[in-house]
């Protein structure tokens, strides 16, 4: 079996997006567009990937990484000169090159295996992946041969009657044997309207040398849908989060109304899950089974644990949610807190926080910069003032400690095992094991005085 390599084509400038970022960096379901086709392309296993770069070449090389190797076409001159930039990479390869581009991030593996099982069945020099539009205008039609090999391609301002009936179009991506490639790119020319070097015209070369040129045809057109500006990326979105819901649901996960719960393309979530409309799931995240998630919650480059409740509008943001924890409604969890099992999080802010197993707070509190054992009961009410203006600080609230409603703890403070802190306490210092800390002033009652005030109402 001939070993594959891949080359990408992100070397071009797309004045049609009006963007400073870079078109291969522009993102769909969460993932940059380049991230969607090194990830397909990885699931080939190919023996080495090339992406050629060009505009704004730094920031789309440091995107690349480890990736694939850079080679870099210094003058925007058409596919065919781009593709002859990675000439060195492929000296002595002996195999099989599967050339697409980064702004078509829809096509799926099993479509570029079946483009280079063709090519190999077919001994062809180079093989195109078409499709079939149900309105091909204005796309050039691909006429095959008795022997179904492509004769030529041939674009719709140039083609008779007959030949715009027919539907089959040429999708942008190609496969070929490599000597054959790199020895075509040496013939082909410049001699159009753009003055530019273009990749499907080594298929004329190819004819004109008696080599076959076969075609592969991916049966769904959106696959092979390219995106030039912001309006195609929308389309492109949509099709690609249908993918995502559809492969969510297909595991084991409800979508109460698919179409407004947006999953991004890396997410995770477990079977028997739950999400309520309105809801966004989004960049590294995972979920796991039996949850319930509910409307118009947002978790964002976290994981849940299995059996938890999010209750609607609560956000959970940069955070680890371990088993059976329940939040909100109206929660916000965020800056890399830890909620342990069987812990509950109300109407809350949490921020920078660890809070122990099973323990609660479940009415209005901020709890800032905290670490909080198991077994606590936090009141409604309760501050941690962790910002003196210039520094954060901590508070500690060690297992089954107490905290009584409207506690304003200042900190740095620690309240030890089992204390409690009385309501409506304002408390600086730190309150020792199974002690009670009260630190407000003494009620005061003061006889008629909305009468003497002249507030008395009769």
């Amino acid at each position: 079996m001939r070993p594959v390599a891949c080359i990408v084509l992100a070397a071009g400038e797309s004045l049609r997006f009006k963007s400073k970022t870079p078109k291969p960096l522009h993102k769909m379901a969460g993932r940059a567009l380049l991230d969607h086709v090194l990830g397909t392309l990885s699931e080939l296993k190919p023996e080495r990937v090339t992406v050629v770069v060009g505009v704004a070449r730094e920031q789309v090389s440091e995107a690349v990484g480890d990736r694939a190797e850079i080679a870099i076409q210094e003058e925007q001159l058409g596919t065919g000169h781009a593709v002859d930039c990675a000439r060195e990479f492929y000296d002595g390869f002996e195999g099989d090159i599967v050339v697409t581009c980064a702004d078509i991030p829809l096509v799926r593996a099993e479509t570029l295996q079946e483009l280079i099982a063709e090519h190999r069945r077919q001994g062809a020099a180079g093989t195109m992946l078409t499709t079939r539009m149900p309105d091909p205008t204005g796309y050039g039609r691909v006429v095959r041969d008795e022997n179904g090999l492509v004769r030529e391609v041939v674009e719709h301002k140039d083609a008779d009657e007959q030949t715009r009936r027919i539907n089959e179009i040429n999708a942008g991506i190609f496969c070929f044997r490599v000597a054959e490639l790199f020895e075509a790119l040496r013939h082909v020319d410049n001699d159009n309207v753009q003055g530019q070097y273009y990749l499907p015209d080594t298929l004329k070369y190819f004819r004109d040398q008696k080599m076959p040129v076969a075609a592969c045809i991916a049966e769904d057109p959106d696959e092979v849908m390219g995106i030039n500006d912001r309006v195609q990326l929308a389309t492109a979105e949509k099709v690609c989060r249908d993918r995502i819901r559809e492969r969510l649901m297909l595991a084991g996960v409800t979508m109460i109304d698919p179409v407004s719960t947006y999953v991004d393309d890396q997410v995770s979530i477990g079977a028997d899950t739950v999400i309520w409309p309105g809801t966004h799931i989004l960049g590294d995240s995972s979920i796991g089974s039996g949850c319930e998630i509910g409307g118009h919650v947002l978790i964002q480059n976290s994981t849940i644990g299995d059996g938890c409740l999010v209750r609607h509008c609560s956000s959970v943001s940069a955070s680890h949610i371990e088993n059976e924890v329940t939040i909100g409604p109206f929660a916000n969890i965020r800056g890399n807190s830890v909620i342990k099992s069987k812990a509950g999080i109300g109407l809350a802010e949490v921020n920078r926080s660890e809070v122990g197993e099973g323990s609660k707070a479940p009415h209005f509190c901020y709890l800032g910069d905290a670490v909080i054992g198991a077994g606590v009961n936090i009141g409604a009410g309760t501050v941690t003032c962790n910002y003196d203006g210039r520094d954060k600080h901590q508070t500690t609230i060690e297992d089954g400690a107490f905290i009584g409603s409207d506690t304003i703890l200042v900190a740095p403070v620690k309240i030890g095992r089992g204390a409690y802190t009385a309501a409506g306490s304002v408390i600086s210092s730190d309150v020792p094991e199974a002690a009670l800390g009260v630190a407000r002033a003494r009620q005061k009652v003061i006889e008629r005085w909305a009468e003497r005030m002249g507030k008395r109402k009769d």
